[in-house]
Formats: structure tokens, sequence, C-alpha cells
């Protein structure tokens, strides 16, 4: 009898041996997710799959799942959704396959006065780039037709290192905005991507260097990168 109770004993030390750390793990990822969502603002426009929209900002995806703060209201069309007053805010999570696709919105900044002196245009900014990106080596290219440009960009270290389209790639007040994203479970296998992910970047062209220079924001953390013009 003795023996069964030291042995009941032991069994139960090992299992808060176990236990605990993964509590306390699971309550530091709570904590990271929070504070990711509660000071990343991003705007965005959601679409589920079953056709209804809604507005969101924190923007926060985690594997599979969808994390950000919205309002209680679903709206039918997206026009709806965008002349919408924004809600107050709760945490909100939500599967990725239920997302048919998330569009990231402009934020005040882009609609702010122009740069003050020379300000580069769309031929300015249309060509190929060797960039860098916080220490990932890439190509980028810029293309217009009808007067708007679009983009692509590849890194070859990085998953399965093929071509990635950009999403609304605008020129603004002088200034580059596009965004590189994995929002659906197409892009994560056509890209060899472990995670999906949102990442929005800006930046203005230096005439004097033939490059551009700025900054992209992912998970609410903001990284440098430049781009060099090769032709």
């Amino acid at each position: 009898m003795e023996n069964n109770n030291k042995r009941s004993t032991i069994d139960r030390e090992r299992a808060k041996a176990v236990i605990i750390p993964l509590f306390i793990g699971m309550a530091f990822t709570l904590v990271v997710i929070f504070l990711a969502t509660a000071f990343s603002q991003r705007r965005v426009l959601v679409k589920d799959i079953d056709g209804n929209f809604f507005r969101a900002r924190s923007l926060f995806i985690a594997g599979p799942v969808f994390i950000c703060s919205r309002g209680e209201t679903d709206f039918d069309t997206r026009n709806d959704a965008l002349k919408s007053a924004e809600e107050r805010s709760g945490l909100y999570f939500m599967l990725m396959k239920n997302i048919q696709f998330i569009e990231v919105l402009s934020e005040p900044d882009e609609s702010g006065q122009a740069l003050p002196g020379w300000q580069p245009t769309l031929k300015d900014y249309i060509g190929d780039y060797v960039v860098n990106a916080a220490g990932n080596h890439g190509y980028l290219s810029l293309r217009a037709a009808g007067g708007a440009v679009y983009g692509s960009i590849r890194f070859p270290d990085w998953g399965r290192g093929v071509t990635e389209y950009l999403k609304y790639v605008r020129i603004v007040n002088g200034k580059l905005y596009f965004t590189r994203s994995v929002i659906t479970p197409q892009e994560l296998r056509r890209l060899g991507a472990n995670a999906y992910f949102i990442q929005n970047y800006s930046g203005e062209y230096f005439r004097s260097g033939n490059l551009i220079r700025g900054h992209y924001i992912i998970d609410g953390a903001r990284k440098p990168w430049e781009a060099q013009k090769t032709r």
C-alpha cells in the first residue's frame, strides 16, 4: 500500500511538471496575441465564404486562425461596409478557411499632403529591382498598364522561391504602397509558406540613388526594406 501511495504521489508530481509549463505557455501565447491585436492598427475589409462583409482592425494571423478586433455588424455589400461608421470592437477569432478574401484599406497618411519638392511619378517606379527586406534577398518587378501599376516579387531562399504577385499596388502622393500576403490555402501550397501572413509595404523612390527605400509592417512590427533598380 505504501509503495502504491508513493507511486501515485510521483505520478501527480510528474503530471504537474508537464501541465504547469503547458498552461504558462498557453497564457503567454494569449498575451502575445492580445498585445499584437491591441497595438497593430491596420484597417482591413473581410468577406467570408457566406458573402458577408465586415470591417476590422489589428490584423493578426496565427496558423489557420484569423485574429482581429471588429464590430458586431455584418454587411451585404462592400460599399455598405466601407460607408459604415467604425464601431466599438472586440477580439474576434475566425478560421482562415472561412474567409474568401481580406482587403487592406488605405491609411490616412496615403491621402495626406504630397511630398515636398520633386515627387516621383509612375514612370520612375517602373523597372526591375534587387530587394533587401530586413536582410531577405529578393527581386522586385514593377510594370504599368492603362495608367495602373502592378508587380511581382520573388525571394529565392523563401518557401518554394517562386514568383509572388503583389496586391493593392498603388502610388499615392509620390509614394509606393503594396501588399505581400498569403491568405488562402491555394497560396499557402503554391508558395510553400508555413503560415498565413500579410505584409504591408510602403516606400519612396530616390532618383539620386535609383532606389526605393521604406518599411513594411507584419503583425504590428515595422521592418526596413529597400530595392535597387537594375533596369
